[in-house]
């Protein structure tokens, strides 16, 4: 089942956050240093940020600069220029707005940093919740549930096999179909694979023992 994570890390994320105006850190959230006092954006400016946002990797992160990860030179004082990164704000809901204080309820596509938008509006995160990865929402985990390989790629499309069908993907040859992009292949209540499609053919992609 580990061959599927590939196509959970991709999905788009939402988070619950408060961010504290007003205040730069050298992280992004309350850890860091205070590096600059700012004025307090308006609502305009907040919701400015919906869309496609082009915005600084944290220094505090696991992205590599030149092979090391940027939170080991960030601790040893070491400047460094971090990599610019798009992303999408699919969705931003202003859930309180009292300055200094600002609740967000976002959505994101995959790779979006929270503390770049938090410094983007010109303060840093004091809390920070994940609630969702693509369709899977903390208030349905259960630590005790392992959720079977279909059910991992439930916001894909599914196309189900014939035996004949299942014999050949497991093959790794593909099959005639419409789909377009990933698509999960079955048998039963059994993932056979996942595949891409171009609208005309299936190619298995990550095929399960």
């Amino acid at each position: 089942a580990t061959r599927l994570s590939r196509y959970l890390v991709g999905l788009d994320k939402h988070y619950l956050t408060e961010i504290r105006l007003g205040i730069r850190t050298s992280t992004g959230d309350g850890e860091g240093d205070v590096v600059e006092d700012t004025p307090m954006p308006s609502v305009a400016e907040i919701k400015a940020l919906e869309g496609e946002v082009e915005l600084p990797v944290p220094r505090a992160s696991a992205v590599k600069i030149e092979g090391e990860r940027a939170y080991r030179l960030h601790r040893r004082g070491i400047a460094v220029e971090m990599p610019v990164r798009r992303s999408t704000v699919h969705r931003l809901e202003i859930l309180r707005f009292e300055p200094p204080l600002l609740e967000l309820d976002l959505r994101v596509s995959s790779g979006t940093y929270i503390r770049s938008l938090a410094d983007a509006l010109g303060g840093h995160c004091r809390t920070l919740r994940r609630t969702a990865v693509g369709p899977f929402r903390i208030e349905d985990a259960d630590e005790a549930l392992v959720l079977p390989p279909l059910a991992a790629v439930v916001m894909y499309p599914a196309h189900e096999l014939s035996d004949a069908e299942a014999r050949l993907i497991r093959t790794g040859r593909p099959l005639p179909g419409r789909a377009e992009g990933p698509v999960a292949l079955y048998s039963g209540d059994t993932l056979i694979a996942v595949g891409t499609g171009d609208g005309t053919t299936i190619q298995p992609e990550t095929v399960l023992p």
